[in-house]
């Protein structure tokens, strides 16, 4: 037969076997009479108390600290729910918050006490509440995982984008829970903005370019015809006997030729494919020559603004083309005020940075002379406003303008290396922003011409 293996101490299966033993023996040693008990019987049962005493110690205190661990465990574990990175709420059947960590209570700037009892949805933008609405609705029929992105309310500060994560759990009764984890998304929901916004800008860029591409062929294609016609009306011009009839007729063609090349000019300028001359170009010297051209196309009724700081730097540009800009963003602004208001003509030297650059999908970091012109009319809407720089695109009425006079201008700003922003809102007004580049150098600067380029209005 087998020995049987003898109680180690410690050992935990063993204990309540031998506190069973000690009762039963004491029991029995009550219930009989006294017996006599020898001195060797005595001094072994006393030794065996002690070996279990002390081994019921070693238990106790093993006990002991396994409780202390556990504590500290839950210390540990309470401290990471409560200012864990997200929010973690748990609300009941009927959306009764019952339970909230810190984090929870900071991300809606409610002390954590004060979160208890109250409905959630009460934190909830009020445009938003559908979305809320349906996430609840879906979770508790479905009993599945459901995720929604919606704004949230917090005092003293302006709505935060959050996604809540939901599961539905029980309590120890079997009640209904839902247990929400809550995380400010506000700084992702911005980044994806701006993303979006770029991929538009950059969307637009390429449109542009089409156009700028299709508008090239069309007006080399059209040069090339006008060349045909205007020959031969020229031929006919030189045979033709001076009593014929139709000899002022062959005039008028060459008069439709000359304004239709007119019309070619402005289509290669937005396309940035005419030939043009370019030098520093002292900017306060040409702005100061064209002020007195300004100030008669704003008219009477329109009080001109002249904001031009001092020092500005130098630009490598044609002074004609400075003078095409201006004459068409201050007729534009002109007939946006229906010919009474302010418009500003303003001018500074602005630093470009790296990050200013990524806001605005292109322009490389540096320096630029910027030139702005604005007014007070009626502005322009968004719809509009995507189409603004588009070749013959206007929003004024029949025989008032061709559609090329920004245009004209975009190409203008880009064929220089420059780049141009439009700021309006219907009823508010418009702002034009053109940003220049900084001229390599500033020697051999050229005095602007006295006149003026022909004004294309658009």
């Amino acid at each position: 037969m087998a020995e049987k293996k003898k109680d180690q101490p410690g050992d935990r299966s063993a204990q309540p076997t031998w506190a069973d033993e000690i009762a039963r023996r004491k029991a029995r040693i009550l219930a009989e009479k006294p017996v006599a008990v020898a001195p060797d019987e005595a001094r072994a049962m006393l030794l065996d108390f002690r070996v279990r005493q002390l081994e019921l110690e070693l238990q106790n205190e093993e006990l002991r600290r396994t409780q202390a661990e556990l504590q500290a465990s839950r210390a540990r574990l309470a401290d990471l729910y409560d200012h864990a990175p997200v929010g973690y709420i748990t609300e009941s059947e009927s959306g009764m918050i019952v339970e909230a960590n810190c984090t929870a209570a900071r991300l809606l700037g409610v002390p954590r006490d004060a979160l208890d009892g109250l409905a959630l949805n009460r934190h909830i933008l009020p445009e938003d509440q559908d979305i809320y609405y349906l996430h609840r609705k879906r979770l508790l029929a479905t009993a599945g995982p459901q995720i929604c992105e919606l704004r949230m309310l917090r005092p003293d500060h302006p709505p935060f984008w959050a996604r809540l994560e939901a599961t539905v759990a029980r309590d120890t009764g079997g009640e209904v829970l839902c247990r929400v984890v809550i995380s400010d998304v506000t700084a992702e929901k911005q980044a994806e903005e701006e993303r979006q916004r770029l991929k538009a800008q950059l969307a637009q860029i390429d449109k542009m370019e089409s156009i700028e591409r299709l508008a090239a062929g069309v007006a080399n294609d059209f040069n090339n015809m006008l060349g045909i016609i205007f020959g031969h009306a020229e031929l006919a011009l030189d045979h033709a006997d001076p009593d014929l009839p139709f000899l002022a007729n062959l005039r008028e063609i060459g008069k439709a030729v000359d304004r239709s090349a007119k019309l070619t000019w402005q289509l290669l300028s937005f396309a940035r494919m005419q030939t043009v001359v370019v030098h520093g170009l002292d900017l306060n010297s040409a702005l100061k020559g064209m002020r007195g051209l300004l100030r008669r196309l704003a008219g009477t009724g329109v009080k001109l603004s002249w904001k031009v700081d001092a020092g500005l730097w130098s630009v490598a540009m044609d002074v004609s083309q400075l003078e095409q800009i201006l004459a068409n963003l201050c007729s534009n602004a002109r007939d946006a005020m229906a010919g009474t208001g302010q418009m500003t003509v303003a001018a500074d030297n602005v630093h470009w940075t790296a990050a200013d650059s990524r806001a605005h999908a292109g322009p490389s970091p540096g320096d630029y002379v910027r030139l702005v012109v604005s007014d007070h009319g009626c502005g322009i809407g968004d719809e509009a406003r995507d189409k603004l720089f588009e070749p013959f695109f206007t929003t004024k009425e029949l025989g008032r303008g061709t559609g090329l006079g920004l245009a004209i201008v975009y190409g203008i700003v880009q064929q220089n290396n420059g780049f141009i922003t439009v700021h309006s809102e219907p009823d508010r007004g418009t702002v034009f922003t053109i940003y220049l580049p900084r001229h390599a150098g500033d020697d051999g600067l050229l005095p602007p011409p006295a006149q003026v380029a022909h004004l294309v209005r658009g």
